[in-house]
């Protein structure tokens, strides 16, 4: 039986490379934390998420650095799908906004209250999924075009 959607929701970063990111776009999912079971079942339906993407590929590929899908998680429980080569991972689906677009870190980054040291702030994004405030999340969203009031 699915959850209802939460009274509150909460607001989540996941760090995945765009590639990743624009297949789960694709396919109205979202999959993080290297597919792991336990993360996926932190998130509820109706939270929201952000993708961060630092590099276009894993391991490489051509900088990103830019917040580039956001969406908001349906009623579906967790599920496995193959993720490559035959391994499997748990993915959420998720109801992605029209109509955004990428959204640099840099102008960002003295704005974001999760980041507090502005020199090494790419550690913080060292994690698969992390939780945001309400308020970055907000700046995250408008940055990328859409209405912070739709949070």
């Amino acid at each position: 039986m699915a959850k209802k959607v939460a009274e509150a929701p909460r607001y989540w970063i996941a760090v995945v490379p765009r590639s990743r990111a624009d297949l789960a776009v694709a396919e109205n999912f979202a999959m993080f934390a290297h597919g792991k079971h336990e993360a996926v079942k932190r998130v509820e339906p109706g939270d929201w998420l952000a993708y961060y993407s630092p590099r276009t590929v894993l391991k490489g590929g051509e900088e990103v650095r830019a917040f580039t899908a956001i969406g908001r998680f349906a009623e579906r429980e967790p599920y496995q799908a193959e993720m490559s080569n035959g391994h499997m991972g748990w993915r959420r689906d998720i109801a992605y906004e029209k109509g955004t677009h990428p959204a640099d870190v840099y102008p960002l980054l003295d704005e974001l209250s999760f980041i507090k040291d502005r020199a090494h702030w790419g550690l913080f994004f060292h994690r698969g999924l992390f939780s945001a405030p309400r308020d970055d999340f907000a700046r995250i969203a408008a940055a990328m075009g859409l209405d912070p009031n739709r949070l």
